[in-house]
């Protein structure tokens, strides 16, 4: 088959596709690179136009880059002109960068040593299991409830492998953390709450869950007293109504004769 010169490809490293990070950084790994510079792999567009190629708002952009940062496919740099900032410089990474260079000298011509990499992939399977082992089962079922909350709070499941085993990874990451299912339940509705104008996942509930957890906690007493508004009182005091033969709460309803 013939390959036409206007057809370009964008490949993604194998690494960064396993990384669990939102298919949509992906993309904009992507289109990072029909930008990049062929020989020291470095753009400059800026964030408006990356949110118009990729179809979201500039905050999600923002968000986006902060992943593929996070798991270091790309380095940001800030650029300035005659004081003035410009557009953020992005430098492209290829290489896994938990993988170091294989440098082990081989035995002999009929024998090499196992590589380095191998050796690493290996242990940390040996590790894994060994990890997966002691998980407790209480362990087990506060994770599988926060996948579940990310469902039921989100509205949908993940589409692919991939994206359930990033999301079982932001769960674990988070029952890690001390945080239970009814944590993340009111963290992912303040989330809503105050930013209500981009995307929620559960990558960005993980990485800024101490933040909306205060904010959370506040969404579930303001619920609390909803619930039982004696709490309120129990707190603040009675707010009362005095009707001469009768005193009533106009919070709890509570009476005093």
């Amino acid at each position: 088959m013939k390959i036409e010169r206007d057809n370009y490809f964008a490949i993604i490293p194998q690494w960064i596709l396993d990384s669990g990070i939102n298919p949509r950084a992906m993309v904009l790994y992507c289109i990072l690179w029909t930008y990049a510079d062929k020989d020291d792999k470095s753009c400059f567009p800026s964030v408006q136009t990356l949110a118009n190629r990729i179809g979201v708002n500039k905050a999600t952009t923002h968000r986006l880059l902060n992943e593929l940062k996070g798991i270091q496919a790309i380095e940001v740099k800030n650029r300035f002109k005659d004081n003035s900032k410009q557009s953020n410089l992005y430098i492209l990474k290829t290489s896994n960068p938990s993988i170091k260079k294989d440098t082990t000298p081989s035995v002999n011509n009929d024998t090499t040593l196992v590589s380095s990499v191998s050796h690493r992939t290996i242990t940390n399977e040996l590790e894994s299991d060994m990890q997966a082992s002691k998980l407790s089962e209480e362990d087990s079922k506060i994770r599988k409830a926060i996948f579940k909350t990310f469902t039921s709070e989100l509205g949908y499941e993940p589409r692919t492998q991939m994206e359930k085993s990033g999301w079982f990874k932001c769960a674990k990451e988070l029952q890690l953390a001390g945080a239970t299912p009814e944590d993340v339940k009111f963290a992912i509705q303040s989330y809503k709450k105050h930013w209500n104008n981009v995307d929620v996942t559960p990558y960005a509930i993980t990485k800024w869950f101490g933040k909306f957890e205060s904010l959370g906690k506040e969404e579930k007493q303001k619920q609390a007293y909803i619930d039982n508004p004696k709490l309120r009182c129990d707190e603040n005091g009675h707010s009362i109504i005095d009707f001469g033969n009768i005193k009533i709460c106009n919070v709890c309803k509570e009476e005093w004769t």
